[in-house]
């Protein structure tokens, strides 16, 4: 029990009326930041006092080299030049690197120092980056101390110097700017004071023509879509805008030999329509809506985009889910997943031919988990399994050959990997994966740790296993679970797990917890549950409504209070607008009833015996704020009779995720332990 002090406010939120006993903790008063950072020393302490601690922390970062938070991206040629993304050397937040050839080691563009104060330099990173299509100039996003918005620097390539003064940019969103060709200014978008979309032009050069800046209203595009990427054709008639981060869609296209800016999608068009130049005048794109939930690919001719009847299929809907399509060199490349696992196609729109790049089974890339293809000259991608680290790859568009340009720095072997299906509440198959030792004895039931997201599109794809190769090496079963609300089967499995439908990717989880159990693979007692972001609401879903599947739960960077998730401020009105898309809006009659009755906060109950809880959150995180953790943990120590501790950690100087390669280590370390130490486990040596 607790001595946190109750302060019961009542509150009506769309139609459903509740007391709020810890409001109070909800505000950034001096008073509820002194409680929370009691409960993190805590937390903190109890987490390091394990005895393997420091073991646990040296094995994962032994197996770090699957972090793409803090690893290399896959370099992109842009002109001459290759452009990557990595930490510098010596280590730090990730820098711009390029080098003139694929065998070339290269170097930083930029020493983030030379252009961040000297007191932000250690937390800065790169979050996304653009290079102009000749390679001589690069525009990078810098993010500094966790912050998910950050600022666009634009940098020359050879030099290294700043092009003008930083420019605000809206980190989380994804969206990154269309570059001239000859690099000499660029669209970039941005939001108006009233949240409306905007895109604005940014000229480099002198003499280059001033472009007026354009606002588009909610008919246009959505407020819900946090960001507009800028995509210029050859020869530069147009500009297309399409959205993200998790649906992607062209909503807008700009003449530039009239100024005038029109929809691109047909009227009523329901799903993703997104892609590259195939020619100066035709957009080639993956469609995606009711009557192909998977999505097809076409050639549109940008003047007549939105009359359908002139849209060219290239390649008909399939068997896979299409998650990305772009251009290299007048071929059309295509990534899908097949039952969770990447495939990658190469497709000439004269003839329709095809060319399957030649990849091992259940495994994924950067392309899959983000749909969408960097801009480049040629293919690259990166590809890893829950074995392997992300190898990165490039794939000859003449020859058909498959180079290795980074090979994985870890392969494990003796693991055993297997994809199975459980049937939903409703009868729909689930797919997750099995990954253990193949040498693990199942004549009794194992601690198990089961993860998944569900949510805003984005499919949960195999990766290595990286943080959780101890958990797996001391006797563990790792559960990979792909719910519904993901991305993984197109359209209908995200629809079927969003807003009304919501529930399901709740039921989705119990379903193949249920199976597990059933099967002898795990029982409630040896169980343990992770997510993060979307996947850490779903964590406090499985402590609230079903407490007697799990001994130990531990929700990353998550919502708890789904009725007032975010201030209503203007600041928090983008990020707002995103959880809209999947979770509906609390002020909504029909919505709040859906929101309060899986609410964690709200449906802790006195009197019920609760797993251990272990909460992780970053303090500068602007979507999932700490605050959901301060006001869970008063009601949790209140409530649960289980006598397990609920345990909240809040990362000082930290966003959604750390870039910060040792904190990333001891953040996982401090969680793993948690669970292992819950479930009676201790790491083995290697």
């Amino acid at each position: 029990m607790t001595t946190t002090p109750r302060r019961p406010v009542t509150k009506t939120i769309g139609s459903v009326t509740f007391d709020d006993p810890y409001d109070w903790l909800q505000h950034d008063s001096d008073e509820a930041l002194a409680w929370q950072w009691e409960q993190d020393a805590i937390a903190q302490r109890e987490a390091r006092a394990w005895p393997h601690f420091e073991a646990l922390k040296e094995q994962i970062r032994a197996n770090d080299a699957g972090n793409f938070m803090v690893s290399r991206t896959p370099p992109r040629l842009r002109g001459d030049r290759w452009f990557w993304i990595a930490p510098p050397p010596g280590g730090g937040g990730r820098v711009v690197w390029t080098s003139t050839s694929l065998a070339d080691a290269g170097q930083p563009v930029f020493a983030l120092a030379d252009h961040v104060a000297r007191e932000d330099a250690a937390s800065a990173a790169v979050l996304w980056w653009e290079p102009s299509p000749d390679g001589a100039r690069v525009a990078a996003i810098v993010c500094i101390g966790g912050d998910m918005m950050g600022e666009w620097h634009i940098f020359d390539t050879a030099t290294g110097k700043a092009l003008r003064a930083p420019l605000p940019a809206i980190g989380y969103s994804g969206a990154i700017p269309g570059w001239l060709a000859d690099g000499s200014g660029f669209y970039l978008h941005g939001r108006d004071a009233q949240g409306r979309h905007r895109i604005g032009f940014v000229a480099l050069d002198e003499g280059v023509a001033d472009r007026p800046e354009v606002v588009f209203g909610d008919a246009e595009v959505p407020a819900n879509m946090s960001g507009l990427s800028c995509n210029v054709s050859p020869g530069e008639r147009w500009v297309i805008a399409d959205s993200g981060p998790h649906e992607r869609t062209a909503y807008v296209v700009g003449d530039t030999t009239t100024g005038e800016w029109r929809p691109f999608i047909p009227d009523g068009y329901d799903g993703e329509l997104t892609g590259g130049w195939l020619d100066a005048d035709t957009y080639v794109a993956r469609a995606h809506g009711d009557d192909t939930p998977r999505g097809c690919i076409v050639a549109i001719p940008v003047a007549t985009s939105q009359d359908r009847s002139t849209w060219r299929e290239i390649a008909p809907q399939g068997a896979a889910v299409i998650r990305a399509v772009g251009t290299i060199r007048g071929k059309i490349v295509v990534a899908e997943l097949l039952h969770v696992s990447l495939r990658l196609r190469v497709i000439d729109p004269v003839d329709g031919s095809e060319q399957l790049v030649p990849l091992e089974d259940a495994g994924a890339s950067w392309i899959s988990a983000f749909h969408r293809f960097d801009r480049t000259d040629a293919l690259t991608f990166d590809y890893a399994s829950f074995t392997k680290t992300a190898g990165i790859y490039h794939y000859d568009l003449d020859s058909g050959e498959v180079s290795t340009v980074v090979a994985p720095e870890v392969e494990l072997d003796g693991i055993k990997v297997s994809q199975h299906f459980a049937r939903g509440k409703d009868g729909v198959h689930i797919p997750y994966y099995l990954v253990h030792r193949d040498d693990l004895d199942f004549s009794a039931p194992r601690p198990a740790l089961i993860t998944a997201y569900g949510g805003f599109n984005s499919a949960f794809v195999p990766a290595f296993l990286a943080h959780f190769t101890p958990f797996v090496r001391a006797g563990g079963v790792l559960i990979h679970a792909n719910i519904r609300g993901g991305g993984e089967y197109g359209k209908i499995w995200h629809d079927s797990g969003r807003l009304a439908c919501k529930w399901n990717s709740y039921l989705d989880l119990f379903a193949i917890v249920e199976e597990a159990i059933a099967n002898g693979v795990t029982a409630p007692d040896r169980l343990a549950m992770t997510g993060a972001s979307n996947g850490g609401l779903l964590a406090g879903v499985a402590i609230v409504h079903r407490p007697d599947l799990f001994r130990v739960v531990v929700p990353d960077v998550p919502t708890f209070d789904e009725m007032e998730p975010l201030p209503d401020d203007a600041e928090s009105a983008p990020i707002r607008a995103i959880f809209w898309q999947d979770y509906g809006d609390p002020q909504d009659p029909v919505m709040s009833k859906i929101l309060y009755s899986y609410s964690p906060y709200h449906n802790v109950r006195d009197g019920i015996a609760y797993p251990a809880v272990f909460q992780v959150f970053g303090e500068k995180d602007a979507g999932c704020r700490p605050f959901h953790g301060r006001k869970f943990t008063a009601r949790m120590l209140e409530a649960s009779t289980s006598g397990h501790r609920t345990l909240l950690r809040v990362w000082r100087d930290t966003g959604h995720a750390s870039f910060d390669a040792d904190t990333s280590v001891t953040q996982r370390a401090e969680w793993l332990g948690f669970v292992m130490a819950e479930l009676g486990m201790a790491p083995v040596s290697s």
